[in-house]
Formats: structure tokens, sequence, C-alpha cells
């Protein structure tokens, strides 16, 4: 059985009902509702039990029903749900009967084939452990896959905030959202899950500057390298060069002063241009061992020697490293600067290298230059990486240089390949992180396997449907539903008879014609509810394991009518597992009211006394914006009244009490009030009287209180705020309502008073002492 609904949120006018705080349902409920307090939606609410799903208006609804065996129904396991309950209410009736062409079959077991129905039951037992597997099975897709679309939608915000940081231009990325991160991932299957697409922090950090548009101008750049081999033969010539010598007779002095022997070298040759005879710096003849002399120290092929060293001297002096004139790392675009930096250093450093050696060749050079003679004066040669270092590393810059260019003529394209990868490795993290690859597996496997089961469902429910037939007779049903009508309605001109061709009933009158859709209120009332009863026992279902919810049978009947659906409403569901009945109508109220509560008493007297199983209930709208609902616990003045008009005068008697009335209450009063002086009226002046306001102008003669002013101003209230069945008013009018009512409540019960005293003052009586 159904113990409780602890919850009702966004359930239309149950807006965040919580019921805890009632008691718990038992055997037979009895619930009092006025229109419009939301009676036919909590009829609803059990109609979603009995179809396992939302009615679509309340897609959104959530909501938790206590069972008896402790387990709770909510949303999420609602097509899970096992009760055998059956709900009588203005959708059953919009789903089964098209007035104007039909009624759906009614499916019963015959007679002469009930031990069949063995078979039946065990297919339909194995049918129920299916489906409520394969339900099992939808609610962890279903989870597994919001868990998914969360992951998405979370993971793209991420994604979105990161991306939009480089360039806010770019509409796909300043848009980005879970389905494009969807179809990301979708399109690049492989690559979101290699770990290698998860990038490192400073090749982020460089994909970032690269995709940033900032389009900068091409880099003119010319490289001279070191040819290959060139110090390798200049230190081989220089080598040669400082290990010869040339023959000549030294002199010692001029050998240790080498600026006395260049000055002396350089006096020779002056002498010689000008064929002196004599000293051209003393003025004495040379003498001639002393010219002979000079003459083999400064030999010819000395000389030559010597010219060769000082050429040698001032080549090396233009010697070194290669100069280039490097770009600056400002001009490169960002995500190269830091490499231009680096790549500058290293081409610093390779050209120390190389020019520190030349640096050596220059000293050994000025060495040899000093002391002509000297065989021992040694060079290194030029380390074999060096010169290979250098041009590899100009190379770089040259490479490094391209990019920067490529970049620049195909901006667009390298800036969007750079985004790519930025994409690429924030998916790939993401994805990984989650192992989103992994569930999402797992649900296309659950998705697979929940297939198959739902076509081993299908082809069982095919099965059990054929049995049915086979077992079912649309006959019986038609026979045992006019029977029961025409008991019902006390008279039989009015037969269902099935129609082979609409696959359901067409509704005959006087056993001749065409279906007939012409049908009063009350006979439409009476085919639904009798066709409703006649249903719970449709494929050999039991009554005594139904769940039944009927809501207002009985609102177009007539007295007689009220009193057969009360009767047939008892005969046909006293043992029902469990009986919800819902009515806005007090008398039909009572006469269940006084049956459950008959049913309360009978069992007290039990020796031992055994519980009460019924129990009562009211649904109420109290004042609030917005406008919301509750189930509360009837008062005992419900439960205790018997007549409609007690319960309305209490009420309003209470609202005279009060100082003030907020609007909602304003609105009942008006509605009540009505309805009060239409019964005291109608009861005290029983001629027939045409509308209200005729009543109440019989209710006015002698009466010196209660003018015709006053009647005239009761009037107004009672019809602009009651009459019509939708009220449109402004807020002005609304707060003349809320202002007026307490007064026009008084007028009321002073003209009561006035009319019939003794009457007034037992009312008050009774009002007071429930």
């Amino acid at each position: 059985m159904i113990l409780r609904i602890n919850r009702l949120r966004q359930f239309g006018i149950f807006t965040d009902y919580n019921g805890s705080g009632i008691q718990q349902f038992g055997r037979y409920n009895l619930i009092y509702g006025w229109n419009g307090t939301g009676k036919s939606t909590l009829s609803n609410v059990f109609s979603c039990l009995e179809n396992r799903s939302l009615i679509p208006r309340f897609a959104g609804a959530q909501f938790s029903i206590a069972q008896e065996d402790g387990t709770s129904l909510t949303e999420a396991n609602l097509s899970a749900s096992q009760l055998n309950i059956h709900v009588f209410n203005q959708r059953f009736i919009h789903e089964n009967i098209n007035w104007d062409k039909s009624v759906k079959s009614i499916l019963l077991i015959a007679k002469e084939k009930i031990d069949d129905l063995q078979a039946l039951e065990k297919k339909k037992g194995e049918l129920g452990e299916k489906q409520k597997a394969h339900a099992a099975k939808l609610t962890e897709i279903r989870t597994k896959t919001e868990a998914l679309e969360k992951f998405l939608t979370s993971a793209a915000k991420k994604m979105k905030t990161g991306l939009q940081s480089i360039d806010t231009s770019d509409s796909y990325y300043l848009n980005y959202d879970r389905r494009k991160l969807s179809k990301f991932i979708e399109s690049n299957g492989e690559s979101v899950v290699n770990k290698g697409s998860v990038l490192s922090d400073e090749k982020v950090i460089d994909l970032t500057n690269a995709a940033k548009p900032d389009h900068l101008p091409s880099i003119t750049f010319v490289s001279t390298a070191i040819e290959e081999g060139y110090f390798k033969k200049a230190a081989g010539r220089i080598r040669d060069l400082i290990g010869t010598t040339a023959i000549n007779q030294a002199i010692e002095r001029l050998t240790e002063n080498p600026n006395i022997r260049d000055w002396v070298q350089k006096g020779l040759e002056i002498h010689e241009h000008h064929k002196s005879e004599s000293c051209e710096f003393c003025g004495e003849p040379f003498a001639k061992a002393r010219a002979e002399a000079l003459s083999a120290h400064f030999s010819k092929e000395f000389t030559d020697f010597q010219t060769r060293l000082n050429n040698a001297a001032t080549w090396i002096e233009s010697q070194g490293a290669p100069a280039n004139s490097l770009p600056a790392s400002t001009s490169f675009y960002k995500e190269f600067a830091i490499e231009a930096t680096k790549l500058e250093e290293q081409y610093k450093e390779a050209a120390q290298k190389i020019n520190e050696q030349i640096e050596g060749w220059r000293d050994a050079l000025k060495a040899k230059i000093t002391d002509p003679s000297k065989t021992d004066i040694q060079i290194a040669d030029m380390g074999e990486d060096d010169a290979a270092n250098f041009n590899a590393v100009l190379s770089s810059i040259v490479d490094l240089v391209k990019k920067h260019n490529n970049k620049t003529d195909n901006f667009s394209v390298e800036t969007s390949k750079a985004k790519r990868s930025l994409e690429l490795h924030f998916a790939a993290a993401e994805i990984q992180e989650f192992d989103y690859a992994g569930n999402e597996k797992q649900c296309k496997d659950l998705e697979a396997t929940a297939a198959i089961d739902k076509k081993a469902i299908d082809e069982l429910a095919l099965e059990v449907g054929k049995l049915e037939a086979l077992l079912s007779n649309e006959t019986v049903g038609a026979k045992e539903f006019n029977d029961i009508l025409h008991r019902f309605i006390g008279r039989s001109e009015l037969c269902l008879s099935f129609n082979q061709a609409k696959k359901g009933y067409e509704i005959i009158r006087n056993g001749v014609g065409e279906h007939d859709g012409n049908l009063s209120e009350g006979e439409k009332t009476a085919i639904a509810f009798v066709y409703f009863i006649t249903k719970l026992k449709e494929n050999g279902n039991n009554i005594k394991d139904t769940i039944v919810v009927v809501d207002d049978p009985v609102s177009s009947f007539d007295s007689n009518h009220l009193f057969h659906a009360y009767s047939f409403l008892k005969t046909q569901c006293i043992d029902v597992k469990q009986l919800f009945v819902l009515t806005h109508n007090f008398t039909y109220f009572k006469l269940v009211r006084d049956w459950f509560s008959t049913t309360n008493r009978n069992r007290a007297k039990k020796n031992p006394p055994k519980a009460p199983v019924a129990f009562f209930y009211r649904l109420d709208a109290p004042p609030g914006s917005p406008r919301h609902s509750l189930l509360v616990d009837a008062d005992e003045s419900l439960k205790n009244y018997g007549s409609e008009y007690h319960y309305i005068f209490k009420k309003l008697y209470a609202y005279r009490a009060k100082t003030t009335l907020d609007r909602d209450e304003a609105f009942l009063t008006a509605n009540l009030a009505r309805k009060l002086l239409e019964s005291f009226f109608t009861f005290k002046f029983p001629r027939g009287r045409n509308d209200v306001n005729q009543l109440m102008d019989a209710g006015l003669e002698g009466c010196t209180t209660t003018t015709a002013e006053l009647k005239e101003k009761i009037y107004r209230f009672i019809n602009k705020y009651s009459h019509s069945d939708v009220i449109e008013i402004t807020e002005e009018s609304a707060e003349n309502l809320a202002g007026e009512s307490h007064s026009v409540l008084n007028n009321i019960f002073q003209w009561i008073e006035e009319v019939d005293k003794k009457h007034f003052d037992e009312m008050v009586e009774v009002a007071q002492g429930a």
C-alpha cells in the first residue's frame, strides 16, 4: 500500500509540499477539497503511478511516495514501480472515451478459459521481471549519460574560459559549449585519449602566444656561415709560417733588440735607395766589414720572410667568427621570442670561442715577427665542433626566422593551428582525468544490451498479448458493463455494443442506430464511472490486489445518481487493497465519510479492539504568492458536520472574528457567502425563485435593520466576486474586495439573524462548539 506522500515539488499547485506532518494513509482514505485546491492535480499524481511515467505537463516534477514495504517511489525509479493502481479521473475519461466515436474495449476473461490463465500469468510475471531489470538498466544509462553530459558542460565551460583569453574575436571559441566539445571528441577520438596530447606548461604558453591575434611584419636576415675546412687550412698555413726560418748571419745586438734591428733595416733600405757612400746619420764612410755583416743579417730571403710574417699579421686581424647582424628577439612573435634570445646567447658564445682561438693565432704571429728565428712557437687547431656549432646555431636562427615569416605569410592558418592544438590539449586533459572514453564505452555497452533486452521484452509482450487475445472476450466485457449500467441508472435504454472495425464499443440508445454521442452530463459520468469499475476486472485482475483512486464520480449527478454512485463504489470497491476517494461534493463526502466511520467503529468494538483503517483529509490552498496547495488532516468539524451548510457557516463565522482578511481569504469569503445565502434563503423560502437576487428580495421582506441598500451591497459583492468561472479584476478592485469583504460578512450574519434569530443563535452555538 501507499503510506504517505512525503514530497511534491513543481507538481502544478503543489509547488513544494512536504507531507511528513499528517497521518499516514490507511486502507480507506477520503479527501475533501473545493474546486481549485488541487484535487485534480493530486489525482494526476496517482495517474503517474498507474502509467509508470510522468504526465508531460508535469515533466519537471519531483516527488517521493513512501510504500508499505519501506521503499519510496520517486520520479527517478517510477518506471520500475510494481504498484497495481487504477485511477478514475478526467484524464482516464479523456484517454478511454471519445463521446463522438467510441469507448475503448474491455477485455474480461471468459469463464471457460480461466484455467489457461496460469500460463498467461507466468509469462506476465516473466515479462514484469524483464521490464523491471530493463528499467533499472535504463536508469543506470540515464545516470551515466547525465554524468557524461554534466562533464561535457563543465569541461566546455572551463575550455571556453581558457580559449577566450587568447582571442576574444574568434566566435567559435567565444561561444564554445558542450555540443562543440562533443563534436570535437567525436572527430578526434584517438588523439584525445593519447597522453601525448596533454602538453607541458611551457608548450601551452608557446601555443597561447602563437594563437594571439597580433600580426607582425616579416624579418629580413642574410646569414654568413663558416666555410667547411676554412680554419683548418688557415691553421696549417700559420703553423707552416711560424715554423719557417730565413738563413742569415745574425748580429747579436740586433737580435736582442728588435727596435734597433728594425731601425737599422730601415736605414739600409734608405741608403740603398739613395746609393749613399757614407752614413747618412753620422756622415762617416761605411766600413766594408760592417756593411757586409749587416747585409748578411738582412738578406733578401730574410726580408721576404718578414714581409710574409707582416702580411700574415695584417690578415689575422680581420679573421674571426663571421659578422652577422642578428634580428632582435623583440621582432619575433612571442612564441619565438624566448628561443630567439636563447639562440642569440648561443651565437655569442660560439663566436667568442672561435675568436678566442683566433686571438691565440695572433699572439703566435706577433711572437714570430718579434723573433723570426724562433721555431718552437705552437698554435692550437680550431676545435672540430666549434665551427660546426657556430654554423648550427646560425642555421637555427635562419630556421626561426623562416618560422616567423611563415606565420606572417600564413597568419590565419598558423594561428588556427595553434588554437586547435590548444583545444586538443585542454580536451585531452579533461577527458583523460575524467576517463570519458571509459565511461562512454560503459554507457554504449549498456545501451547495446538494453536494446537487446528491449527486443526480448517486445517479443515476450507480443506473446502475452496473443495469449490475452485468446483468453479475453470483448463481448463478455460489454455484457457485464451493460448489466451494471442498467442497474446504476435504473433503465436499460443505453447499451455498449462492440464494433470490431473500431476495436471499441459504440453507445447505442434503445438498441438501434449508430453510436449516440448526444448524452446528458449525468449519463456521461455514469457511463465513465461504470466503465472504470468494470475495467478493474480486466485481464483477470484481482480487485483484492488493486489500489483504486476515484476523483469526483458525482460532479454532474442528480441526487438519485449520487446515492447510486455511493452504493456502487461501496459494493464494488469494499474489498480493494487500498481506496482513495477525492470529492468536492459535501453530500457525497458525507456518504463515504459515514461508511468509513462505521468501518472504524466496528473495528473498535472487536475483542481485542482493532486499529482504524479509514482516514480523512482535506485539501487546502492557504493564502500566499505563489499560490500553492496542501494535503492536511481533516479537522473535526469536517468529520462531524451533517451538511455543507454547517461547515460553510462555521468557516465564515471564523472569518468574521478576524480583524482583517487578506486577498485570498476575501475571494473565498465571496464564494462561501453566496453558497450560504442561497442555502439559507432556499430553505426559508422554498417557493421557486429564478435566481439568488429574487431569493434575497424575499429575505428582505419584514426586515428593518437590513435595508434595500445593504441587500444591494451584499448582492453586488457576492455576484461580482463569485459568480464568474474566471474572475479578472484590476489591482484596485482587488484592494476593494479585501477592504469591504469583512464589512459585508458582518452584514450577512446580521441579515440571517434578523430573518431567523433562533436558527442563527443555534448555528453560532454549533460553530463555536465544533
